[in-house]
This record gives structure tokens, C-alpha cells and sequence, in this order.
């Protein structure tokens, strides 16, 4: 049986003389004294529709692709269970009784709403296929978050092939606002002016440093004790607007800076050359080496990481992995309310 235009139909039971639905115990046929018992299918109002607006039981059996024997036991169905005759039927054509014209105009309601509600449906298992394209900075593959997420959208829908491309947080702006990117993993700042944000954590910025070094004696390390000291830092033209916020204050407090050509990886150069490096926390526990500490930052504003999309541009698998990323993320209130306020962002 295949889908009709007002639905899925059962199949046609084997073919019987016309007879109304066997009444249930306690219950007379006809509505008239006891009134109606349950509720009417709505499959019975389509059918009725449908003969209703081509006035003929052949024609509305072949437009819905059913038995014709069945669609008029289904009509007799509806009439018992109204207790009022909605046809008056000869040898020659059908009309609609009085009863049948009061009907017609809810029924045809109930059908543009079953229509809508179909079309929608056919929508949702399209845009469920195809592909999901994902934004994501570069060495963020352990990130575990992230990685959470995508594999657990992964799981939930293996007909959709998930994308990843990498690149710095404007590289990915710029492929998000032209359509090459569905969603992006990103660090603030960045202009949010056309975009939905979601916070996924907050990273506070420390030195990563072997243990024997000198600062390591230090709780937190403050500004004044890194004048003349000589610290690894990214190279600039990687993020510029992120490397004036979270590095520039390093290195106005007077370090010797010793530039490495990466942004996401300078924590590898800690254990090459035995130096400390300036990172995120996160960054650090993740590369953790025996023989090596972290020291926060006090005066390093924290780098806040965010999943982005296009307010004007939604998809079914987009919505589904923001979704699952709501459902990771938790933060107090009051701190969502806080983060949720538009970047300021200088030009």
C-alpha cells in the first residue's frame, strides 16, 4: 500500500458485504440518547473528505489508491459512529445530505492540516540525509568536548556524513558566512553580529613550564614577575585579534619572547626547549608531561570557546548538533546570562 494523499492507510481487508462497525457492549448504534463514545479516527474524516469533494466512491477509491469496497465500509463506519447519514447514495450519483455539507468545511481543515503536516515530514527525512559540515581549530582533534559531540551526533545519525574542516577562528567566520561550513568550534573574539553563540567553556591562560624553572615556586604568576624572562609565545599573524587579547599582556609585562610559527601547538616547544610557554589550562592538562607545571595567569583575560552558526541559516542536522551541545554544556544562570551579551570586538 503505498501513501495516499491524505496519509498511510491500512491495507484493505479481504472483501466483505458493506456493514456498519459492530456495535460495543452497552453502546447502541446511533448517537442520539447515549451521545458519542470516544473519539473519531481521523483517518475516517479524510475519507469522508475526499468522496465528499469528488462526490463518487469509485473516483475517491482510485485518487487514494484503496479498495473501493473498503473506503465505503470506512464511510459507514463514520456514519454509525455519528449516528446520521452524511450521503444519500442512488444507482446513479452520491450527494452530500445536510449533515454531510455541515461536515465538509472541519473536514477540509483536518485535511490541509494532515497535508502540512506530511509535507514537514517529508522535509525532516530529506534534510536528515546528505551531510553535516563542521568548523573545528586546528589541533583540536583531542579536544574531547568536541569530540563528544561529533560522535555522538555520528551515532545517532550514521546516514549523515559529518564534515571537518580545520582552520583558525577568522578562516572559519569567513567559510561560515559563505556557506562552505554548516557550524564552528571557535574562540572569542569574533563578530557575532549575524550569528547564534553557544559558550562551551571557559580557559584560563597559565605558563606551562618545567618544574625546575624558577617561576615554577609561584602559585600564580603575576605580572611583574616575568619582566626579563624568556617565554614562547605564537606567531601573530596566526589570529592577530587573539593574540592582542590573551598575548599582548605577556608581553608588555616585559618578556624576552621566543616566537614559535603555530597558534594551537606552542605547548609542544615546552619540552623541545625546555621553556615555558604561554597556554590555556586546557591546553596544558591535555599535553601533560612528567617533569612539567602549570602557573595561571592572573591578569591573562580568559579565552572563551563558543559553537557558532548563522542566525539566518538552519538545517535538521544542525539543529540536532546543537542540540546534543546544549545538552553538554552546563553553567550556572547567571554565568550563561553574562556570556550571552554581544563580543566587543574592536576594528
Amino acid at each position: 500500500m503505498r501513501h495516499s494523499q491524505i496519509g498511510v492507510l491500512e491495507p484493505a481487508p479481504p472483501h466483505t458485504p458493506d456493514k456498519p462497525a459492530p456495535s460495543r457492549k452497552g453502546h447502541r448504534d446511533g448517537a442520539a440518547g447515549n451521545g458519542l463514545r470516544g473519539n473519531v479516527e481521523v483517518e475516517l474524516i479524510l475519507l469522508f473528505s475526499a468522496v465528499a469533494e469528488t462526490l463518487s466512491f469509485t473516483k475517491a477509491a482510485q485518487r487514494l489508491e484503496i479498495d473501493q469496497s473498503w473506503l465505503s465500509h470506512k464511510i459507514r463506519q463514520l456514519e454509525a459512529w455519528l449516528g446520521l447519514k452524511l450521503f444519500v447514495r442512488n444507482t446513479r450519483n452520491v450527494e452530500l445530505t445536510a449533515v454531510g455539507q455541515a461536515l465538509l468545511e472541519p473536514a477540509r481543515r483536518l485535511t490541509e492540516v494532515a497535508s502540512q503536516a506530511r509535507n514537514v515530514a517529508s522535509l525532516l527525512r530529506t534534510s536528515m540525509t546528505g551531510a553535516l559540515r563542521v568548523g573545528a581549530l586546528p589541533f583540536s582533534f583531542p579536544d574531547s568536548q568536541r569530540t563528544t559531540m561529533l560522535d555522538r551526533f555520528i551515532s545517532e545519525h550514521p546516514d549523515i556524513e559529518m564534515m571537518v574542516l580545520s582552520g583558525p577562528t577568522p578562516t572559519l567566520l569567513e567559510h561560515l558566512r559563505a556557506g562552505k561550513i554548516d557550524l564552528a568550534f571557535v574562540s572569542a573574539p569574533f563578530d557575532d553580529r549575524d550569528l547564534d553563540k553557544m559558550l562551551l567553556r571557559e580557559n584560563h591562560y597559565c605558563l606551562y613550564m618545567p618544574e625546575t624553572h624558577s617561576l615554577a615556586a609561584l602559585p600564580v604568576i603575576q605580572r611583574e614577575a616575568l619582566a626579563g624572562v624568556k617565554v614562547i609565545v605564537p606567531s601573530a599573524h596566526f589570529s592577530p585579534m587573539a593574540y592582542e587579547i590573551y598575548y599582548r599582556p605577556v608581553l608588555d609585562a616585559g618578556i624576552v619572547p621566543v616566537s614559535v610559527p603555530e597558534f594551537q601547538g606552542p605547548v609542544n616547544y615546552a619540552t623541545e626547549w625546555n621553556l615555558p610557554v604561554v597556554c590555556t589550562e586546557y591546553a596544558a592538562d591535555r599535553r601533560a608531561h612528567e617533569g612539567f607545571v602549570k602557573r595561571r595567569l592572573d591578569f591573562v583575560p580568559t579565552c572563551e570557546k563558543y559553537l557558532i552558526r548563522l542566525s539566518a541559516h538552519r538545517t535538521a542536522p544542525q539543529d540536532h548538533l546543537w542540540s546534543i551541545a546544549e545538552r553538554e554544556v552546563s553553567f550556572p544562570s547567571d554565568r550563561v546570562a553574562a556570556l550571552a551579551a554581544p563580543l566587543r570586538v574592536e576594528h
